[in-house]
């Protein structure tokens, strides 16, 4: 394994969460090297200003729909905010309907993801270059940039970037509550409509109702990610790379973009490498998959498929180590009670299930009662929710169960 063991005098824990007497581990925010790619040049901590990214990337392209689709295709991109679902076809789904809005999703509502931000705070203008380039093909007339409330740094910067743009649509800034399920997908919808910053019912199309607005019509609501990798796709060049956050038993906790190539151990190496003794990682953040931390996983290239070869997730790009002096089951209580505690509290599933599940999850883990009680209480809520987080979280909780028991 090429990790690079890490020394550190104070004890690491998880990112924003308290397990124990352990405090709550750093976010990992901070860019922590130039990437390749999209971060390719930039300087942590240095936000890239209008006329330097006109001189490195050129002047904003202005594609047809029909060619921005096969940009997309052609370099085979995916929605990097979890759900991975292809960005050419969710364009052509929208061709020949009004769109009303095209929505820069940055509001991470999890802890253990920091790339938007680091995104959104380094290469802005690349980031809305391709939400302008998507608004311009499919006829909107307005881009939405949305940030959670725990950003006061992106808050204050932003409105002078968007200043410095002449865009041929309108774009504007939007803050929302930082709760956990506030960036999912009809949850964002909803609140820019006029409604509660919570999830719609899986399945309801995303479109903005005309009632309180100017215009109703479909919506394109894309990671912010997504938006830059669509501005490089359209130049013509290669979008490929791995952008990832690391947090947990790492050095120095934060983002870093890597060539896909590389494996999980060179990412944690990345992050100053990994520190004490590690033996699972959440791949995928909260709502991912444990596995174990071995060489195995760590040889595993940073590709979706390769990190679900070796049984996780790629999700949000939201890697944790666990620190290997923490109880891992004391460790999962913890999570547990923090998917239980982020729901929209909506349905039976969330605001009852969730929480009785993560009480007998912890018995489970403790050896006090069976498996078997675990898996009742899953099918009252799998599959159930009027959105995806209680199907996620049980199956993130029983991906942990599996993992604490091949390690024990």
């Amino acid at each position: 394994m090429s990790t690079v063991l890490a020394t550190r005098a104070v004890p690491v824990g998880l990112p924003g969460l308290v397990v124990g007497q352990r405090g709550p581990g750093p976010l990992p925010r901070s860019l922590l090297a130039p990437g390749v790619l999209l971060l390719a040049g930039v300087r942590p901590g240095q936000l890239v200003d209008r006329v330097a990214h006109d001189a490195q990337w050129g002047p904003l392209p202005r594609p047809g729909l029909p060619a921005l689709i096969d940009a997309a295709a052609r370099e085979h991109l995916v929605g990097a905010g979890g759900a991975a679902f292809p960005t050419d076809r969710k364009l052509a789904s929208l061709q020949g309907r009004r769109v009303a809005l095209v929505v820069v999703n940055g509001a991470e509502g999890e802890a253990a993801s920091g790339k938007d931000g680091v995104l959104l705070g380094h290469v802005p203008h690349l980031v809305l270059d391709g939400a302008v380039l998507a608004a311009q093909a499919l006829g909107a007339p307005r881009v939405v940039v949305r940030i959670s409330a725990d950003r006061p740094d992106l808050a204050a910067q932003l409105p002078a970037v968007l200043a410095s743009r002449d865009d041929p649509v309108r774009v504007e800034l939007s803050i929302g509550p930082s709760a956990f399920v506030a960036g999912e997908a009809t949850a964002v919808i909803r609140a820019l409509a006029g409604g509660p910053a919570l999830p719609a019912e899986l399945g309801l199309p995303p479109a903005l109702p005309t009632r309180g607005l100017r215009r109703g019509g479909q919506v394109l609501l894309g990671n912010v990610e997504t938006f830059a990798r669509l501005a490089v796709a359209a130049r013509g060049l290669p979008a490929r790379s791995a952008l990832a956050s690391a947090s947990g038993a790492v050095a120095g906790p934060g983002v870093v973009e890597l060539p896909a190539s590389r494996t999980l151990a060179d990412l944690a190496a990345a992050a100053g490498g990994v520190v004490g003794e590690p033996t699972l990682l959440v791949a995928g953040g909260w709502h991912g998959r444990w596995i174990r931390w071995d060489g195995v996983a760590a040889a595993a290239r940073l590709t979706h498929d390769d990190v679900a070869l070796v049984g996780g997730r790629w999700g949000a790009g939201a890697f944790v180590w666990l620190p290997g002096d923490l109880d891992p089951v004391e460790s999962l209580r913890v999570i547990a009670a923090e998917l239980a505690a982020g729901s929209a509290g909506q349905c039976g599933p969330c605001w009852r299930g969730l929480p009785e599940v993560a009480v007998t999850l912890g018995h489970v883990a403790e050896g006090r009662v069976p498996r078997v009680a675990f898996e009742a209480l899953v099918a009252d809520v799998e599959g159930r929710g009027l959105c995806a987080h209680p199907t996620a979280a049980v199956a993130a909780l029983r991906s942990a169960l599996d993992a604490i028991g091949a390690v024990a």
